[in-house]
């Protein structure tokens, strides 16, 4: 598959972070039925998302930027994909920042490459923040988010042991980013089979 994207160097990206919103969560294995898009627990959260880039988009927002990894970042840039095919948000843009070039080969599963592959496609740019070789890609990746936006969405349940996602929400609340956290652990409704 060949997939033509707006690839922008990421020093030369421009995002006006007043109306900029990033998204972190978990991984698949993390979501409720490890992110099973056919059980109704994850098409409520899926909805949930959904609601929370609407409220998002009505105070402003109007440049999403998701971080590629498989599971909650490909589920909220999904949602930004549909959004954009509709009338009532002309002006949203997605913005898809890879860790490293070949972030691709990270995905386990055909339908999770086949969304990857359309994100990269209908994104309004898409920037690399960092190598494969360097270990703390996804911690630049993740920085460079939080940098070019003035909110977050973040998809999290509390685990053991730390997490991108923990960390991603800690480095927004030192910007004093407006932070919208959907709590997988207090929400039972996306528990539902």
């Amino acid at each position: 598959m060949v997939i033509r994207l707006n690839l922008v160097d990421k020093d030369e990206l421009m995002i006006d972070s007043r109306t900029a919103c990033c998204f972190t969560g978990h991984r698949k294995r993390d979501l409720p039925f490890g992110g099973d898009l056919t059980k109704q627990g994850m098409k409520n959260l899926v909805s949930t998302v959904h609601l929370k880039c609407v409220e998002a988009y009505e105070k402003g927002i109007r440049t999403f930027i998701a971080g590629m990894a498989e599971g909650a970042d490909l589920m909220c840039g999904s949602v930004i994909m549909d959004m954009k095919g509709d009338s009532r948000y002309r002006d949203i843009r997605l913005i898809c920042v890879l860790p490293y070039p070949e972030q691709r080969k990270e995905l386990r599963s055909a339908p999770d490459r086949y969304i990857h592959s359309l994100m990269l496609e209908s994104a309004d740019a898409v920037t690399v923040t960092g190598e494969i070789a360097d270990p703390g890609r996804y911690r630049k990746r993740n920085q460079y988010m939080v940098d070019h936006s003035s909110a977050l969405i973040a998809v999290y349940r509390e685990k053991q042991c730390g997490s991108g996602t923990l960390q991603t929400i800690n480095m927004a609340r030192r910007a004093g980013s407006d932070i919208h956290i959907i709590d997988l652990d207090r929400n039972p409704q996306f528990y539902i089979e």
